[in-house]
């Protein structure tokens, strides 16, 4: 009986050692990041909150001078899980919509969340001092993707 509940104990732990991922997880995204346009600069900035949360924000500068706010950005730790939690500007009311981390491994993760209309997917890939992010899903029935290729700005 007392094996058991040992092994009954070290497996809790385990799997809660597994579960608790520390926001220092996701040090790669922090700072700022642009792609330039023809029209003006992308930016996206990212710093650590705390221990269990990542805020980001994008906006567009346009001609070196208007800067237009784009959207606030959430990366959280809440009961075990880590969401991606957008909150854009002239979208879905104003309000934030949840997106469930689904895949995460060493600097690239993936979002999901297929109630949503457009997009339903997520993605983030630090290569090196780029920054990869996109955006796919269902609109209309018809299938798209967009491409964010971000430069770290020093």
């Amino acid at each position: 009986m007392r094996k058991n509940s040992l092994l009954l104990y070290i497996l809790i732990i385990s799997c809660t050692l597994v579960n608790a991922q520390p926001a220092a997880t996701f040090n790669w995204l922090e700072g700022t990041w642009i792609i330039q346009t023809g029209k003006g600069t992308i930016v996206e900035k990212w710093q650590k909150a705390n221990d269990s949360t990542w805020n980001g924000q994008s906006f567009f500068v346009k001609d070196g001078k208007d800067t237009i706010p784009q959207e606030k950005i959430e990366l959280s730790y809440r009961n075990g899980n880590w969401a991606y939690i957008p909150t854009a500007l002239g979208q879905n009311n104003n309000q934030p919509v949840t997106f469930s981390i689904v895949f995460f491994k060493g600097t690239e993760f993936v979002a999901e969340n297929p109630a949503h209309d457009f997009p339903q997917r997520i993605a983030y890939r630090r290569i090196k001092e780029k920054l990869c992010a996109s955006i796919e899903g269902k609109r209309n029935g018809k299938y798209g993707k967009q491409n964010f290729d971000f430069i770290r700005v020093q």
